[in-house]
C-alpha cells in the first residue's frame, strides 16, 4: 500500500501532516505522492477537489481519505485527534468504499476551417458559465430536444455531491449523494412578458446530455470547482454525468443527511 498526503497551507494542517508522516513510517506504510493506492487529504472540502484534480490522470486508481482540520466537511471522516485509529483502519481488510461520479464537460470550439475541437474537462463539485459583463443568450438542448432560450447570467451543472455547495445558494435542490444524476440550476435568469425560462432546478438522470449553444460566448468565465479558462470561438458546450468517479473509504455511512442538518440547520 503506498500513501500520499495532500494538506492544505494552514499551520495545523502542517502539524498533522508531520504528525500523520511518523505515524505511517511507524507501520511501515510507505509514502508515495507520485503514484499512490490512497490519497489521505488534511483540510476541508475544498482540500479534497484541489487533490482530486491533481491526482485526475490517476484518479480511477486512487482511493481518497479526508481528514478536516477546520469546518466539518462533506468529504472529510476524520479529526486530528483520531490518527492512530485512521492508521488502524488503513490497514483493515473490509473498508467500505464510496464512489461519487465527476461531470463531464466537452467544449467544442470551431476554427477557421470550420473543424470542431473539442476539450474534455471534469467537475466534482460543480460547473458554472457566467458572463458578469452582459447577458447571456444560451440556447439549452437536452438530449435532442430544444429546451428553452436562457437569458441571464449564466447556469449551474453540479454533482450529487455538489448540490450542497454553490448549487444550494442558487436554489438548487439537495441531492443524495448515491443518486446517479446531475443537477442544472439557472443564475439570475430573466423572466418577463418577453423572456421566459423554467425558473427551476433541473434533476437530470446520467444517460441524458445538456448542450449549451450560444451565438456569442464573448466574455464568458468557464468555471469547474476552483478552477477556470477562458476559451476562444466556442460553439457548445455538452455537459453530462461521467462514467469516472471519485472513490473514498469511509468510515461508516448514513452520514450525509446528519451533515446537511449540522450545516444549515
Amino acid at each position: 500500500m503506498k500513501v500520499a498526503i495532500y494538506a492544505n497551507d494552514r499551520e495545523v494542517s502542517e502539524q498533522v501532516k508531520q504528525q500523520l508522516i511518523e505515524k505511517l513510517l511507524e507501520r511501515n506504510i510507505q509514502i508515495d505522492h507520485g503514484n499512490p493506492d490512497i490519497v489521505l487529504t488534511i483540510g476541508g472540502d475544498g482540500t479534497v477537489l484541489h487533490a482530486v484534480h491533481y491526482y485526475m490522470n490517476q484518479i480511477e486508481q486512487i482511493k481518497f481519505i479526508g481528514i478536516h482540520t477546520g469546518h466539518l466537511g462533506y468529504y472529510t471522516d476524520w479529526l486530528p485527534g483520531e490518527l492512530d485509529e485512521l492508521v488502524d483502519f488503513l490497514q483493515e481488510d473490509h473498508q467500505s468504499v464510496c464512489q461519487y461520479p465527476l461531470l463531464s464537460i466537452v467544449l467544442c470550439e470551431c476554427e477557421r476551417t470550420n473543424h470542431e475541437v473539442c476539450h474534455q474537462l471534469y467537475a466534482f463539485n460543480e460547473m458554472t458559465l457566467l458572463n458578469a459583463s452582459r447577458t447571456q443568450h444560451l440556447n439549452v438542448t437536452i438530449d435532442d430536444l430544444f429546451f428553452e432560450s436562457f437569458r441571464g447570467t449564466g447556469v449551474c451543472l453540479s454533482t450529487p455531491t455538489g448540490s450542497t455547495a454553490y448549487n444550494k445558494s442558487l436554489g438548487g435542490a439537495l441531492v443524495y449523494p448515491t443518486l446517479r444524476a446531475f443537477q442544472m440550476t439557472e443564475i439570475a435568469s430573466i423572466n418577463n412578458n418577453v423572456f421566459r425560462t423554467i425558473g427551476s432546478p433541473l434533476i437530470i438522470p446520467e444517460e441524458q446530455t445538456v448542450t449549451l449553444q450560444s451565438e456569442n460566448f464573448q466574455d464568458v468565465t468557464i468555471t469547474r470547482d476552483h478552477l477556470y479558462e477562458s476559451y476562444k470561438n466556442i460553439q457548445k458546450i455538452r455537459v453530462t454525468l461521467s462514467s469516472r468517479s471519485v472513490t473514498f473509504l469511509k468510515r461508516r455511512e448514513g452520514l450525509f443527511w446528519n451533515r446537511v442538518k449540522q450545516h444549515f440547520l
